[in-house]
């Protein structure tokens, strides 16, 4: 596929305002052009998806870009009481295959396994809703980094 032709089903418009959109340099081209290869964007007009972006949790993930979320986590949502009451808890649970993927997933049986879901049966749902706000990215560091949300 040519590259206009890429461009053309990405943005679904015509020949001519591919090159002037090319040609006055509108910014979400040069933004495309710079950091995606002609390859991603033919796969993710065909597929709609871009593989090697669906695998994050194969990514190392930036220590400040996580730090970043510990914070606002902190200070958005009140999970400091919860985390402190059950830190022995979190401390054993293990860990292993632990990706943002599947964080929301090991959260869950998390409570399951501290029983708090059999404490408090009439709340389940709510508690899953809960944790189905959090973004996979959050659900993970708290997970990892549970004595991070202690003072």
């Amino acid at each position: 596929m040519k590259e206009e032709e890429v461009y053309m089903k990405l943005f679904q418009y015509s020949r001519p305002t591919f090159f002037k959109w090319k040609r006055e340099k509108i910014p979400v081209m040069q933004l495309l052009a710079k950091y995606f290869a002609k390859e991603e964007l033919e796969e993710f007009v065909e597929k709609g998806f871009i593989a090697k972006f669906e695998k994050f949790e194969d990514y190392k993930i930036d220590p400040v870009f996580e730090n970043y979320v510990l914070t606002k986590l902190k200070r958005d949502n009140n999970l400091e009481s919860f985390i402190a009451q059950n830190l022995k808890q979190f401390q054993k649970y293990s860990l292993d295959n632990l990706t943002v993927a599947n964080a929301k997933e090991k959260f869950i049986d998390f409570l399951s396994s501290v029983h708090l879901l059999k404490f408090l049966r009439s709340k389940k749902e709510e508690m899953i809703e809960d944790i189905d706000k959090f973004a996979d990215i959050e659900a993970y560091l708290i997970l990892k980094y549970p004595e991070k949300f202690i003072s």
